[in-house]
């Protein structure tokens, strides 16, 4: 049944990780800017918007197969790579619609670009949070506006910063996706300590730290084949996380580094379990064994799909 609902996706379908447990609802395909260098997760899909009226098809389906559950659905998250662009009156509708078929959902979720934030006016945003939008996932990926040049991101730091502050004198709740190597080597350092500063000027709820992958699919394969971008070792991306946490200085902020491409494991919160997640990156370092570490990414990378 839920084949026929998501059936555009392909192999990988992707939530925001705050929202695993969140039922998706699609809404778009792919992504509205689909020009990083680093990406290849919409697998060549174009963006497409399904309509009111397809959306609404997959969500009686929806519907139908979690009825019989005996707790309601009360978390929905927006499939696709930023629905967020859509006009705030079609995301109203599609916030109605979602309301029709879960009368109890308590919040709905999306991943956006911080441009997508910064089109809609504060009234707008209010609105959308008064409907039920009730958290955003931003892909900020670093805090570097070098590196967030060379990938072609289409946003610079300030952009960031500004959507972020926006969503927050909104009272939106949100998460930001930091990427660990996206710098390569050049730039490790100024890509940590960059991302670090950025995210310490303003309040995510949480930090969800992954580290970057070459996709095959993906632009930057030819910049790594050329010799333009030389990415980080195993080794190397723990000293960039260590510098990161290092560098961070938060309120109120889970960091969730349990995203399966990074090499070490973690996840505390900020600040009080700062220097626990420090020690265990210390620890990494000392016990690291560059031959095991190595067959461990191959494993896991050979795996990806089975994961």
């Amino acid at each position: 049944m839920l084949d026929e609902v998501y059936k555009e996706y392909g192999e990988y379908f992707y939530v925001p990780m705050t929202q695993g447990y969140s039922v998706a609802v699609p809404v778009t395909l792919g992504c509205s800017w689909d020009k990083c260098l680093y990406c290849d997760l919409n697998q060549g899909n174009r963006f497409k918007f399904f309509g009111l009226e397809e959306i609404e098809n997959r969500l009686k389906i929806l519907n139908k197969f979690y009825s019989n559950r005996k707790k309601p659905v009360e978390r929905v998250v927006m499939a696709g790579g930023n629905p967020f662009c859509l006009d705030t009156d079609i995301l109203i509708e599609i916030i109605h619609l979602i309301k029709t078929y879960f009368p109890q959902v308590k919040n709905i979720s999306s991943f956006a670009r911080a441009d997508d934030i910064l089109r809609k006016s504060k009234d707008e945003l209010l609105e959308l949070k008064k409907f039920g939008m009730g958290e955003l996932s931003i892909g900020v990926e670093s805090g570097n506006d070098g590196v967030l040049a060379f990938h072609n991101k289409g946003i610079t730091r300030e952009e960031n910063y500004r959507a972020l502050i926006k969503l927050e004198e909104c009272d939106i709740s949100y998460s930001t996706y930091i990427m660990l190597g996206l710098g390569g080597k050049r730039l490790s350092k100024e890509n940590a300590i960059d991302t670090a500063s950025l995210l310490s000027m303003v309040n995510p709820q949480v930090i969800i730290v992954v580290t970057l992958v070459s996709f095959k699919g993906a632009k930057l394969v030819e910049k790594i084949r050329n010799g333009e971008f030389e990415r980080l070792s195993v080794l190397d991306s723990i000293k960039e996380e260590k510098i990161l946490l290092e560098n961070l200085h938060m309120r109120n902020t889970i960091f969730n580094a349990t995203h399966k491409t990074n090499a070490l494991i973690l996840k505390g919160k900020l600040p009080e379990q700062k220097d626990i997640l420090l020690n265990k990156i210390n620890k990494a370092l000392e016990e690291y064994d560059q031959r095991a570490m190595r067959n461990k990414e191959i494993y896991k990378w050979r795996n990806w799909s089975l994961e």
